[in-house]
């Protein structure tokens, strides 16, 4: 990061500036800002789903970025007002129970659905859906070319059920709780291939090849040793990459993603000295 070379953690400039930063970055942890990511790229999904619905082969479309952005919003508003304050959305904070998932999944599947949803019905004419799969209607293609998505989303969530702690003094990430590794990472590798399958089926190019790609890093976390860089890899990546391929076809999201990454970094970099988050991992041999 630039930030690093012009202003070094031993420099006065950074002393001087890190308690304002600190103070901003606890609010931010207080009202998870991260938690952004998902909640924008499940909504980005649900519009990009409606783009391929109506033109399979759209591809780099800059229109309703407006509706875009008012879209994402109004999910932030939900989510600072109502589902942050109730608790109702607490991925990587703490493990969570069965109902804890269902109730994330359901909201997930919420915030797919209004951002699929257009101010006016398309009309039957305009579908583009396959004719196989049994696909007859435009409600019924639209509510089951959404599942992958939730299945991907499902895969992505039981991840977080690893919980990374920071360490303040070191910079570095521990996972101190591998129990049911093996269930977990095992049904999250289930439910991404379940997602690839469908979004074949479904001739969906997102879903399946970002699902494809995906795939890995909860694989090798589940096969190799107990490491806090697979965690940080099969955490981070799989949702980058959804998100990556969401900006195929609505390049316009590349724009709040980018906003809300460097912001955070910079402002943690000012509190810890690292750069959070990151494309890199620790490479320490913590188990």
């Amino acid at each position: 990061m630039i930030i690093e070379k012009i202003i070094p953690t031993n420099s006065d400039i950074y002393n001087k500036w890190k308690t304002f930063f600190s103070l901003i970055g606890e609010k931010m942890d207080k009202e998870g800002w991260m938690q952004l990511f998902a909640i924008w790229t499940l909504t980005v999904c649900g519009i990009v789903l409606s783009m391929d619905i109506r033109d399979r082969y759209v591809y780099w479309n800059w229109d309703g970025w407006l509706i875009g952005f008012t879209k994402l919003f109004i999910v932030s508003f939900i989510f600072f007002v109502y589902l942050k304050p109730n608790k109702l959305w607490m991925i990587g904070s703490n493990r969570m129970i069965i109902k804890d998932i269902i109730t994330h999944c359901v909201i997930g599947f919420a915030f797919l659905l209004f951002g699929w949803f257009e101010f006016g019905f398309i009309s039957e004419q305009s579908l583009q859906a396959p004719e196989s799969f049994f696909m007859d209607s435009y409600l019924i293609y639209s509510f089951i070319s959404i599942l992958p998505y939730i299945f991907a989303f499902t895969s992505c969530l039981l991840v977080f059920q690893f919980v990374l702690e920071l360490d303040k003094e070191e910079g570095t990430w521990n996972n101190f709780h591998w129990n049911n590794k093996l269930e977990y990472l095992s049904i999250s590798v289930l439910m991404m291939l379940i997602a690839l399958f469908l979004g074949i089926k479904l001739k969906d190019p997102i879903v399946s090849t970002a699902g494809a790609v995906a795939i890995p890093f909860s694989a090798i976390a589940l096969i190799w040793p107990n490491h806090v860089r697979h965690l940080q890899r099969a955490r981070f990546y799989p949702l980058f990459i959804f998100a990556m391929f969401l900006c195929v076809r609505a390049p316009w999201f590349i724009l709040p993603l980018s906003i809300l990454f460097f912001v955070v970094r910079i402002i943690n970099y000012f509190r810890y000295g690292i750069v959070h988050p990151s494309f890199g991992v620790d490479f320490l041999e913590d188990s």
